[in-house]
């Protein structure tokens, strides 16, 4: 490839969030390489507004996912695809609607995921260098968050005891994927633990399915409950502005990480070497149980109606107050 040349690329990722998220270092490395490279994302329009703030980007592409099944929607969108002429598309995932779309667009080069077993963020990095040669690789993923949206926040929490640290426990949405949602009264030990020690204030963000478990957590003194309460643009923005953001592997993890928050992971099922924060402001706290990193739905440990898996449980507020000691004391 000439460098000289410019290119159309489409990144295609329709979700989840992390993985979306982990996926914009592709426009990220191609763009820092070759500036002159023009660079689509198409994702669930739920997620794109995440992109909409990207300087990455040169345009992002909604899809409609309660059409997904849809065959007629599916063809349109490809036609519609189509007509950008694309050089190469980067399909992300492998499923027969993506796979689909692509036919229909038509273009010049398919590259398909790098399947080399790394951090996620790296295994897309590899997917763009098979597209396009040796690119530039960032060192931290440069989300970026809608100024308006985070300046008035600002001025919203300027009254705010500092630090302010940003706890997300998760619940509905992980029950799919057990082993990454912590106990909830261990949050509220550590919540309380924090305010005692630190004078802290305590954020808690969830989605809106999450919001009547998280109603708890008022039990964690100097607490405010924003679950299901703030868009993912508003969210994006609140943790930009926070100490330190602390939860189980999660999306919003990922997203705290790329806006530039320091992040405690607490890994259950899920391996940090291909899971945990990308950046170097990430550390993360493992079970101090064998049983771990398996890397299933579900945990063949857990009886009927338990929720929280033993690796989770073996985490305890103790040793996440020491990770968090070692931040806050720098």
């Amino acid at each position: 490839m000439q460098e000289n040349s410019t290119k159309k690329i489409l990144i295609l990722r329709l979700g989840a969030i992390g993985d979306v998220v982990h996926s914009t270092i592709i426009a990220q490395a191609i763009k820092m390489t070759y500036p002159q490279h023009e660079v689509h994302f198409i994702s669930a329009s739920n997620i794109c507004p995440l992109l909409e703030n990207n300087a990455y980007l040169d345009k992002v592409i909604p899809f409609d996912m309660e059409n997904k099944d849809n065959i007629l929607y599916l063809i349109k969108k490809g036609l519609e695809l189509r007509k950008e002429k694309y050089d190469f598309i980067i399909n992300l995932t492998n499923s027969a609607r993506n796979f689909l779309m692509i036919y229909i667009a038509a273009p010049h080069s398919l590259i398909k995921r790098n399947a080399k077993r790394v951090h996620a963020a790296d295994a897309f990095y590899n997917t763009a260098c098979d597209a396009l040669g040796q690119l530039k690789k960032p060192e931290i993923i440069d989300l970026g968050v809608d100024k308006a949206i985070q300046d008035n926040l600002k001025k919203e929490i300027a009254d705010t005891k500092r630090p302010i640290i940003i706890i997300s426990p998760g619940g509905d949405n992980d029950l799919q994927r057990q082993g990454r949602i912590w106990v909830d009264e261990y949050w509220k030990q550590l919540g309380n633990k924090l305010v005692e020690k630190y004078n802290a204030t305590i954020f808690v963000i969830g989605s809106k399915t999450e919001a009547q478990n998280h109603a708890q957590y008022c039990e964690i003194k100097n607490s405010h409950i924003y679950s299901g309460k703030l868009s993912l643009k508003e969210t994006a923005a609140l943790i930009s502005l926070c100490d330190l953001f602390i939860s189980g592997d999660s999306g919003p993890l990922h997203l705290a990480d790329a806006v530039g928050t320091k992040t405690i992971a607490l890994m259950g099922s899920t391996h940090p070497r291909s899971s945990s924060a990308y950046s170097k402001n990430g550390r993360f706290i493992e079970p101090t149980i064998g049983c771990k990193y398996c890397g299933q739905r579900k945990c063949k440990l857990l009886g009927e109606g338990e929720k929280f898996t033993p690796c989770m449980a073996s985490i305890k507020p103790a040793k996440v107050l020491e990770v968090v000691d070692s931040i806050l004391s720098k």
